[in-house]
């Protein structure tokens, strides 16, 4: 037994990643190895006890909702299962680690354990039907269920930190003044530095290194400013939510949004992240860009597969279809 759990972490090692399957996986592991020299009766972890070796922080406030089995737990081994088998085939072992979930009929201190449990390998003949392919028609019909993360999750940058200190801003009138003003005057500043470039160009004169950079200048420094300062927030106050910018987050943040709450007189920005369990492979679903198939759309790009299992983005009921890619 002690052999197939480290044929697990060793495969483990070989293909990591910081996905929650993933990291449920080793600490599933990681427990188990203490205790192979047990029998299974003893090699069995609750939830909370997953949790603690996984060392999550901040700690889940349900341990059985955060390992999610089945579910997107159940989906990542679906496609990671025959990988493993052919791993556990290649170190010359008879049987693969397969984790199991071991219900009970509930009641105070009955509570669902987890184990690694040695299962014979299958036949070669027989392995390429273990998991038969899914058609389009059923991708058609999968949907992801978007979460969002606790308030003052998300971190933002020691740049950003006094701005969403609490990760959120409460918007006065003054607020919105100020920030029309603030875009306004970099509008008029980036206007009056091209043309005050522009001018100095129109003068009859030799081309030189100097006039060709400043004509660069011309154009590239208001366009970067568009980009940069000016188009996100003029996109935040249309679309209600857009992404916030890597300068703009804690260096270990996963891809974050702004979002723009408005309800009668109250008019808030906060730092948010939308994530769903990926219904295909289990893994994590961000929001990103849905560019250049889905142009000024956020849309869900799997963590493991961003081309291919990428699913729309409804802010209102946090769902999202299936996008078939082009």
């Amino acid at each position: 037994m002690r052999e197939v759990i480290q044929c697990l972490i060793d495969w483990l090692d070989k293909y990591p990643s910081d996905e929650k399957p993933h990291r449920i996986l080793r600490a599933l592991a990681q427990e188990s190895l203490k205790k192979a020299g047990f029998e299974e009766c003893k090699r069995r972890f609750t939830a909370d006890e997953l949790v603690a070796a996984a060392e999550e922080s901040p700690k889940p406030a349900d341990p059985k909702k955060w390992i999610d089995w089945p579910g997107s737990f159940s989906n990542y081994w679906q496609t990671k299962e025959p990988q493993i088998i052919e791993f556990a085939r290649q170190q010359g072992l008879q049987s693969y680690p397969k984790p199991e979930r071991i219900s009970t009929k509930g009641g105070p201190g009955n509570m669902a354990t987890f184990c690694i449990k040695a299962a014979p390998l299958p036949e070669l003949q027989e392995e390429d039907n273990v998991f038969p392919a899914s058609t389009e028609k059923e991708f058609r019909q999968l949907q992801a269920h978007y979460e969002i993360a606790s308030h003052g999750a998300v971190k933002p940058s020691w740049l950003a930190n006094w701005l969403f200190h609490d990760g959120q801003i409460q918007l006065k009138h003054w607020h919105i003044w100020l920030i029309v003003g603030w875009l306004f005057l970099i509008g008029l500043g980036t206007l009056v530095f091209s043309y005050v470039g522009w001018f100095s160009l129109s003068r009859p004169q030799p081309v030189t290194t100097r006039e060709i950079t400043l004509f660069l200048t011309i154009f590239g420094f208001p366009y970067f400013v568009w980009l940069g300062l000016l188009r996100p927030w003029v996109r935040l106050f249309e679309d209600r939510v857009v992404l916030a910018h890597e300068i703009f987050l804690n260096i270990k943040e996963k891809p974050a949004q702004y979002e723009l709450l408005r309800d009668g007189d109250l008019r808030q920005i906060r730092l948010v992240r939308y994530s769903a369990p990926c219904p295909i492979c289990g893994a994590t679903i961000y929001l990103e860009n849905g560019a250049p198939d889905y142009p000024r759309r956020l849309v869900g790009r799997c963590y493991e597969s961003p081309r291919e299992h990428v699913f729309s983005f409804d802010r209102v009921t946090r769902r999202g279809r299936f996008l078939v890619a082009q």
